[in-house]
């Protein structure tokens, strides 16, 4: 289930075998909670007061897993409520996080093309440059998405990757800019989509460049229903005590496909702590590093909460 292209860098014994693919966002342990709850609901069923769905979801690394397996009719009919967890090694290990609201944001990618014309690196004057106008774009974003953005409701604009020129003494005739916009709001997404297109435009025109932007619409924003988050708070805690669970004070910049499912039906994600033994959750190697670690015992938690969580909704929704 989703590796990402990453060449794994942990010297754990069981590292990934294939160069270039590696379990860096713990896909795999959600796959193994998740059926180690199906055995557990499994042996318990003649106790169960409904029915549960397994949802084992591959293409959630960019690929609108979730959204497929809805357009495909796999989970019909819908659930009364649907559950999610997420491990991550930046929390202390086997708490379990969570919000109501907004928990992980929208993520679009974007692509800018800028068209100049290309010459001899000793007289510029004679060619369009693209590249410092590639450079002056970038810059002019990020003052855009704060001046003109509501501080409240924020987006944030990455450009990660810039590609132009084939060597040291040549303008080249094109840039590139590959990046993401991350927003928590259709408004603020729709203002940063635009102001995008604007500031792309003007300033290529203002050197003599062509450009063009493409913005493709990735996952929607990923909002938790406030009762799925109440019963989840109480399960997590009934398990593993009070500290055993932490409201979060803020959603995180993160896409996650669930978010499809979520739109549909209530529910929520929620985050397992997974840092590994004898490290620091602050400053621990993230989630999408090639040396990213995690702490497998927490595995037996995501799996009693999935399970517990399964049976608490079944006996009496979320009034429990």
């Amino acid at each position: 289930m989703d590796a990402l292209p990453l060449t794994e860098d942990t010297g754990l014994p069981f590292s990934s075998q294939n160069e270039g693919a590696m379990h860096a966002c713990g896909h795999d342990t959600h796959v193994a909670m998740l059926a180690g709850a199906a055995r557990t609901l499994c042996a318990r069923r003649d106790r169960l007061a409904g029915s549960v769905m397994f949802m084992f979801q591959p293409g959630e690394e960019g690929h609108h897993g979730a959204r497929y397996m809805l357009d495909d009719g796999l989970i019909d009919p819908l659930p009364d409520a649907a559950f999610a967890i997420h491990v991550t090694p930046n929390l202390p290990s086997g708490v379990i996080a969570g919000r109501a609201g907004p928990l992980l944001a929208a993520a679009d990618k974007l692509t800018v093309n800028i068209k100049g014309r290309g010459g001899h690196a000793s007289m510029p004057h004679e060619a369009v440059d693209p590249i410092p106008v590639a450079c002056e774009i970038v810059t002019a974003l990020q003052s855009m998405m704060t001046r003109r953005v509501p501080a409240f409701d924020p987006v944030v604009l990455t450009v990660a990757q810039i590609v132009s020129g084939t060597t040291n003494n040549i303008i080249p005739e094109t840039a590139q800019l590959v990046g993401t916009i991350r927003s928590f709001s259709e408004n603020s997404r729709a203002i940063a989509h635009e102001g995008l297109h604007r500031v792309v435009t003007n300033i290529a025109a203002a050197h003599k460049c062509e450009s063009d932007v493409e913005i493709e619409q990735g996952f929607p924003v990923t909002v938790c229903d406030g009762r799925a988050v109440a019963l989840a708070q109480q399960t997590a805690k009934s398990l593993f005590g009070e500290n055993g669970w932490m409201t979060m004070s803020a959603p995180v910049m993160g896409a996650e496909d669930f978010s499809y499912v979520l739109n549909k039906v209530p529910g929520t994600m929620v985050f397992l702590g997974a840092t590994p033994k004898g490290g620091d959750f602050k400053s621990c190697c993230a989630l999408h590093s090639n040396r990213m670690i995690l702490d497998e015992n927490v595995m037996a938690r995501g799996a009693a909460m999935h399970a517990a969580f399964a049976e608490a909704f079944l006996a009496e929704g979320f009034a429990s």
